[in-house]
C-alpha cells in the first residue's frame, strides 16, 4: 500500500459484509507529540454496515474463534481464505480502512500528549 508520503507499505487486505467492534478505541498520530483518540462508551459496540468493508492491515492480534491466541501480517498470513470468522481481545494496525458506515455510540475524540 503506499501512503501519502510515498512510502510503500506490506499489509494484508481483508474485506468483510459487516464489523462489529466492541470498546473502540482508535489511536492516530495528530501530529509531533500527540496522539488522536476515538473512543466508544464502554460495554458498546461499534458497527460498519451497509456495504463492503476492506480493511488493509499491517498486523492483525487476536484470539480468532475467541479461543486460538494468534498474530497475522505481511510475512505471516492466515494460512486459509475463510468465508467467516471472528477474533477477541484484538489489537490491531491498520494502514486503511474503507467503505461501509461507521457507528460508534458515545463517541468521544480526544487529543492528548503521546
Amino acid at each position: 500500500m503506499k501512503t501519502g508520503s510515498g512510502k510503500i507499505k506490506k499489509v494484508l487486505k481483508f474485506t468483510a459484509s459487516s464489523v462489529d467492534i466492541k470498546d473502540l478505541h482508535q489511536l492516530t498520530e495528530h501530529s509531533e507529540g500527540r496522539t488522536a483518540h476515538v473512543r466508544s462508551a464502554p460495554g458498546s459496540t461499534s458497527t460498519i454496515r451497509n456495504g463492503t468493508v476492506t480493511m488493509y492491515t499491517e498486523e492483525l492480534k487476536g484470539n480468532l474463534f475467541g479461543i486460538v491466541p494468534i498474530t497475522f501480517g505481511p510475512e505471516s498470513p492466515p494460512p486459509l481464505d475463510v468465508p467467516w470468522a471472528f477474533f477477541t481481545n484484538v489489537k490491531l494496525k491498520q494502514a486503511g480502512q474503507f467503505g461501509g458506515t461507521l457507528t460508534v455510540k458515545g463517541l468521544h475524540n480526544t487529543i492528548e500528549p503521546s
